[in-house]
């Protein structure tokens, strides 16, 4: 089984967000990334927009000038 969890590190300790209860006593591999937590979704959503419409590789529009995504 593997899952992706966020959490926190604390000094040594890694504090998890969820529990992992089909883990309890097992050995794992943890990999530790951190996250961009200043990230707004809305501000990542509308920069995603804008890139697909202003982009050399955004949409095709059609006749009726609606995006058509190859």
């Amino acid at each position: 089984m593997s899952a992706a969890l966020l959490g926190r590190v604390h000094g040594a300790v890694i504090e998890l967000d969820a529990p992992v209860p089909e883990l309890e006593g097992q050995r794992v591999r943890l990999i530790v990334e951190t996250v961009d937590e200043s990230a707004d979704p809305k501000m990542l959503q509308a920069a995603w927009d804008a890139w697909l419409v202003r982009s050399p590789d955004g949409p095709i529009v059609d006749e009726d000038d609606d995006p058509e995504f190859p």
